[in-house]
């Protein structure tokens, strides 16, 4: 055998011993986590694989007291008709003349007429309410009551807006209304959402426009915002805008009967 060819040999045979070699320690590094077998395939992350990836951006805190709650769906129409609580509720109040109201809710809207009772209730028998004022005390009773005084509903945007037009008053869907005839009607639309801006939680709102629309049917008018920065009366048509006050769902504050400039 020539001194080429055994040459020629050695050099075949070292090459599939340094292949051999370099497979053997692929091979390791693989179960080792540190070359990643596939990119679908579960494995330790690697400073190859991170810097792969584009950066990501910082997430909001998923915190449930910082989760906004999502806007509940408003039905714009009803059946027309209405359900009225039943029984008698308690006195609200110590003195004052027996103001008695009944308590309905539109059907076909999915509100509960015995929560929204209670919620009237519960802001009415407020002793920041009306009944502060210890010259009326109200009580709700149900449907065919002799005497009752009024009744406060609960409506679609469509339906309020038809009972506020046989006094005159265009709501325009949006906002609530009391009409002579004893109704004190509340929009649907504005008991479940507001109104943008109001500055206080939604049952702020809800107390403001039931002591706000009670008040027109206890005898009392519009008032202003006082002046920039204080509060609201609760007379003050809030729910079209704050005029510089801030929002106030009460009649009396700090025990005392709360007004600002009356508006013709």
């Amino acid at each position: 055998m020539s001194v080429r060819l055994e040459r020629t040999k050695r050099r075949r045979r070292n090459r599939r011993v340094l292949l051999v070699v370099i497979l053997a320690v692929a091979g390791g590094l693989v179960g080792y986590g540190v070359l990643r077998p596939g990119a679908d395939e579960p494995g330790p992350a690697t400073t190859a694989s991170l810097a792969s990836e584009p950066p990501r951006e910082p997430q909001a805190s998923s915190a449930p007291n910082q989760t906004p709650a999502a806007a509940p769906k408003v039905p714009t129409k009803g059946s027309g008709t209405f359900g009225y609580a039943a029984g008698k509720g308690k006195v609200l109040g110590a003195k004052g003349k027996l103001r008695t109201f009944t308590v309905a809710v539109e059907k076909g809207m999915g509100a509960s007429v015995p929560q929204f009772a209670a919620r009237v209730e519960a802001i009415l028998g407020d002793p920041r309410s009306w009944i502060a004022g210890r010259n009326v005390r109200l009580q709700r009773v149900p449907k065919g009551t002799s005497g009752t005084d009024f009744t406060v509903y609960l409506a679609s945007p469509t339906t309020s807006e038809k009972m506020c037009r046989e006094d005159g008053l265009y709501t325009e869907k949006y906002t609530s209304c009391r009409l002579g005839s004893g109704k004190v009607v509340i929009n649907l639309a504005r008991w479940l959402t507001a109104v943008p801006d109001y500055g206080a939680p939604l049952e702020d709102y809800q107390a403001y426009a039931i002591n706000h629309e009670v008040g027109h049917q206890l005898g009392h008018g519009h008032e202003g915002c006082p002046a920039k920065g204080r509060t609201a009366p609760v007379m003050q048509q809030q729910t079209l805008g704050l005029k510089g006050c801030v929002a106030n769902a009460w009649p009396y504050v700090d025990g005392k009967r709360y007004a600002g400039p009356a508006i013709p």
